[in-house]
């Protein structure tokens, strides 16, 4: 074969094929025209690997210099806030640890605390360097104090009254998702709830009343999925006794602890039901052992938890759950006084299209009948209807009963206080005034005309940033605010989440229109298209998501998110093993003996060929096996044999640098 045209295939120059040939094996002479067609192919081969190793040896320099910069940025994020009290709860979330180790952590070091119990910011800092973060104070801030300590001193107020009658406790059921909160409300009220809701997650807070011995027991269920940790709250301030359900083949979830957190830090009397113990795989003993982790023991165990071990599914020991229940509120005595004026706390709200605006109401004291005039938040009005939980018309509802209120003029904020007073004039026009502008400025932001034009010049300065423009409706207030603030975790840093318009009921003509104009997404949740809306979507290009289920919408929005996202690949270093003996060599699979040198070597860990401390390819391992049994990790030391793949040519003493990769957003 002709060099020059030897050169041409290799897509290089003549006199730099020449000069890099000796270094490749191959001295053929700097003045060399010919040459043999069976050198030629093996001069191809070695020229290939002499390229593939120079990528390596770049890739490698990249890789460092992008680990370097790696240990830089962590050890600057390395700081955490932390204020003068702190609880042991907030303290893992921000350690990134379960909170079961930071308590056994803290036990070993003589400190007793339970989840919700607070630490001082000098033992807090302690533990966080000890985890590898620098701890700086802070100050405490909580927005919705306020609110919470009226409704907090509204219950202590009616639990201390001595002209009150016995009334129905209020129970929460608490837990995490999939545990069966639901499922059990469905055996109490021998009623089918769990299948109407959407992938048989509550997406609501439901209020219900059953009598049980011919006493009633007012029961409300929460939200598992993590997006609804504020409405976990809300039920667990106006409950009057909790049912932390966990799952016997599952043991304690992250919201689990947080209902715990919840449930200590309100001071709530309550009763642990271990659910499916049906299951093959039920481990009682488990969730027990669990428990008393977190300074929860059984009573069985000696200590003072509650725990009743049931079967929601099967309906079996729910009597035994609800004698506790009823055990429970006995001991504290629960009372109120029907004659006072009424009051109670709002735990559902919404907009329905045929009877307005709706919501559903705990009465706390007093009766609350039709035809009151009462006033909620920045809201008011004249009650044209009660409804029971069953859907029932009513007159009157008595302290600890859940019921729907028809008549208002909005709807109010889940979690505000509705009081029965006369509204004049006045007072009609104040709130008036200021429930419209919390519904302009809350429903529908996009609707504001004022300063249209800025608008648009700032929107056109960001055009050259990454944003995800979104619409999104909901078909209740709590649902809506859950939603929103879960939206809001999701932007990254350089991709932001713009919600151009965000409101109650179906998708409108209005709203698709937006979208157009505005490029951006509308997100329905539990909703549907008005019939206007559904013919415009035939003709317009409107990218529309609707869904029962709020982790559908929350993924389909995260997916988007990290479309904009540039991803770089950087390496994270493993330990080396040196091959002792090659048993079987193959690109497709060979299977060599090795000793794991500096740090321990994983499975599925990529590595590079290297010898004489020059890269020479690069394969993944795809088994490692220790004493003929298949292991997940070879440990520092340790003799094992590897089945590798991507890579032939192994000799005895190579050096195989393992590693693996990790994603990084730049």
């Amino acid at each position: 074969m002709n060099v020059t045209e030897l050169a041409r295939q290799l897509k290089t120059t003549k006199e730099e094929l020449l000069e890099k040939l000796p270094s490749l094996g191959f001295d053929i002479g700097v003045r060399a025209i010919k040459v043999d067609n069976s050198v030629a192919e093996r001069i191809k081969q070695a020229w290939a690997q002499g390229a593939r190793r120079q990528k390596i040896k770049e890739k490698m320099e990249k890789q460092q210099t992008a680990s370097e910069e790696k240990k830089e940025t962590e050890s600057a994020q390395k700081e955490i806030l932390i204020p003068e009290k702190i609880t042991v709860n907030d303290l893992a979330q921000k350690l990134a640890i379960e909170v079961t180790y930071l308590i056994g952590y803290l036990m070993k070091n003589g400190i007793m605390a339970t989840l919700n119990e607070q630490i001082d910011f000098e033992t807090a800092s302690i533990v966080a360097e000890d985890y590898g973060f620098k701890a700086v104070k802070c100050e405490n801030r909580d927005d919705s104090k306020d609110r919470d300590h009226e409704i907090r001193a509204m219950k202590k107020t009616r639990a201390g009254g001595k002209s009150g009658k016995w009334r129905a406790p209020v129970v929460v059921v608490m837990g995490h998702v999939d545990h069966g909160k639901t499922t059990l409300l469905d055996a109490i009220r021998k009623t089918n709830v769990v299948e109407g809701e959407s992938g048989g997650i509550t997406q609501h807070i439901g209020a219900y009343q059953v009598e049980e011995k011919d006493r009633l027991i007012t029961f409300l269920d929460t939200p598992g999925h993590e997006a609804f940790k504020a409405m976990r709250e809300r039920g667990g301030q106006v409950a009057d006794v909790a049912i932390l359900i966990v799952a016997a083949d599952d043991g304690l979830k992250p919201q689990t602890f947080e209902s715990i957190n919840v449930i200590q830090k309100e001071g709530l009397p309550f009763v642990v039901a271990i659910n499916k113990i049906d299951k093959s795989d039920a481990d009682i003993d488990m969730v027990k052992k669990e428990l008393a982790e977190i300074n929860l023991n059984p009573e069985d165990w000696g200590g003072k938890t509650i725990c009743v071990p049931i079967s929601a599914k099967q309906g079996k020991n729910i009597n035994e759950l609800l004698d506790m229940v009823l055990l429970v509120s006995d001991l504290e005595k629960f009372t109120a006084d029907p004659e006072k004026p009424s009051c109670g706390i709002i735990i559902e709200s919404h907009i329905d299209k045929g009877e307005g605006p709706v919501a559903t109401v705990l009465v706390h004291e007093g009766t609350l009948r039709v035809g009151d005039e009462v006033v909620i938040g920045n809201t008011y009005g004249k009650i044209k209807a009660l409804k029971d939980w069953k859907g029932e018309d009513v007159k009157q509802a008595i302290p600890s009963t859940p019921v729907k209120i028809l008549g208002l003029k909005s709807a109010p904020k889940v979690g505000d206080i509705l009081k029965v007073e006369q509204i004049d004039r006045a007072h009609r026009k104040k709130l008036s005034k200021n429930y419209r502008l919390i519904d302009t400025l809350a429903h529908d932001v996009s609707t504001s005309h004022a300063g249209a034009e800025d608008d648009k010049q700032a929107d056109k300065e960001k055009e050259t940033e990454n944003r995800l423009s979104i619409v999104v409706k909901a078909d209740a207030l709590g649902s809506l605010e859950a939603l929103i603030a879960s939206i809001k975790k999701l932007e990254k840093k350089n991709v932001s989440i713009a919600i151009l318009k965000q409101g109650l009921g179906n998708i409108t003509e209005s709203d698709l229109t937006l979208a157009q104009d505005a490029k951006a997404i509308v997100y329905g949740f539990n909703v549907q298209l008005s019939q206007e809306a559904r013919k415009m979507s035939y003709e317009r290009t409107v990218d529309i998501k609707i869904s029962k289920i709020i982790y559908e919408i929350l993924e389909d929005i995260e997916k988007r998110v990290k479309s904009f996202v540039k991803i770089e690949i950087i390496e994270v270093k493993q330990g080396d093993l040196l091959v002792l003996k090659v048993f079987k060599d193959s690109r497709d699979e060979s299977i060599i003996g090795c000793r794991v040198k500096q740090a321990p070597v994983s499975n599925n860990a990529k590595f590079r060929l290297m010898r004489d401390s020059e890269p020479i390819d690069e394969g993944e391992i795809i088994e490692i096996q220790k004493n003929k049994q298949k292991v997940e990790k070879a440990e520092e030391g340790a003799e094992c044999g590897i089945k590798v793949k991507g890579v032939r040519g192994f000799k005895e003493e190579d050096i195989l640098s393992c590693f693996s990769e990790e994603e990084k957003e730049v």
